[in-house]
């Protein structure tokens, strides 16, 4: 899971909508989603939030 789920921290945080919890505020991380077949090809990314991203990287971690 961890090669098509990459999380990636941005430089600067930049205040917009969570795409995973639907709150405005700081996001500060991107989570880029690979293609299944080939996982060098970007599907899409979603901006999280620090508890989101830290939620989200916990579950890539584990292999959830």
């Amino acid at each position: 899971m961890k090669e098509y789920l990459n999380l990636v921290g941005y430089a600067q945080p930049i205040y917009r909508k969570c795409e995973l919890c639907s709150r405005v505020k700081d996001v500060s991380y991107r989570l880029d989603v690979k293609n299944a077949e080939s996982s060098n090809m970007l599907v899409g990314s979603l901006d999280l939030c620090k508890i989101c991203a830290s939620n989200m990287g916990e579950i890539i971690r584990i292999g959830g």
